[in-house]
């Protein structure tokens, strides 16, 4: 699947014409198929074998969605005895949804680790803020241009980065648009939302199918926007000062497919 050029092509939820209250029920709708799968289990480790080689246990999530899998990420890491400290962050932040996973956790965590938020937007290849970057199933998003730049931006500024997304395989392109959608049909009256939006979510769901279209439309489109490892290689060979950093992608076995670039500074 690697050899096949890498598809750029556009997710429904990217779109500027999509309205905001849709695309924040597709990015909740995520973050349940994030604890149905228990995607932190495998999602966890390149964030540990990051912290274990000296990256900072500050983390500042870039794209953080709807509050994205580091919050679930974080509570493994604790249970393990890792501890640290996420600030969420995104283009359009969702602050009642960051505020809503940052009181979750407090209520499941001591104070040894923390969640906050930034309220205002956040650039991804033009992040001032200090801490080991995370991008978790959004560095696909990205044209290379961009994505490079969002790399670039991290070795300029010597903060250590993980990126993790799903790899490019026929299995996902093939099955996993199907099994997400069904995800999203059967778990729409489980989702904890306001009533007004509860209400709408089953609307979108059920009477106009809108959301699982959505799913899997988007679902689709991503796993061929996926990058692969080779891509990720030439990506960082490119970048300038690419030396000062130590480099890592690889991917864990497992359900998820977790494929990670780990960027960490040379001391």
């Amino acid at each position: 699947m690697e050899s096949l050029p890498r598809l750029d092509f556009f997710e429904l939820h990217d779109l500027d014409g999509t309205p905001p209250v849709l695309r924040t029920l597709h990015t909740e709708s995520i973050l349940t198929i994030y604890r149905l799968t228990d995607a932190a289990r495998e999602y966890s480790r390149p964030l540990a074998l990051a912290l274990r080689s000296g990256a900072d246990h500050r983390i500042v999530d870039l794209c953080s969605g709807s509050g994205g899998p580091l919050p679930l990420i974080q509570r493994r890491l604790h249970a393990s005895g890792v501890h640290t400290w996420v600030t969420l962050t995104d283009l359009v932040p969702n602050v009642p949804a960051f505020e809503r996973v940052a009181a979750s956790n407090r209520r499941r965590l001591d104070s040894c680790c923390s969640v906050d938020h930034v309220s205002s937007s956040v650039d991804a290849t033009d992040c001032r803020l200090e801490g080991t970057r995370t991008i978790y199933g959004a560095f696909h998003h990205f044209p290379p241009a961009l994505a490079t730049r969002m790399l670039q931006n991290a070795v300029d500024t010597r903060q250590p980065i993980v990126v993790v997304d799903t790899k490019r395989s026929w299995l996902y392109v093939l099955v996993f648009p199907f099994f997400l959608t069904l995800a999203v049909l059967l778990a729409a009256p489980f989702q904890r939302n306001p009533l007004p939006r509860y209400l709408l979510r089953l609307a979108l769901t059920y009477v106009v199918p809108v959301l699982p279209f959505m799913m899997f439309f988007d679902s689709l489109v991503s796993f061929l926007r996926m990058y692969g490892r080779a891509e990720l290689r030439r990506m960082v060979d490119g970048l300038r000062d690419t030396a000062t950093f130590t480099w890592t992608i690889g991917v864990e076995p497992g359900f998820t497919g977790a494929q990670y670039l780990i960027g960490i500074p040379r001391r």
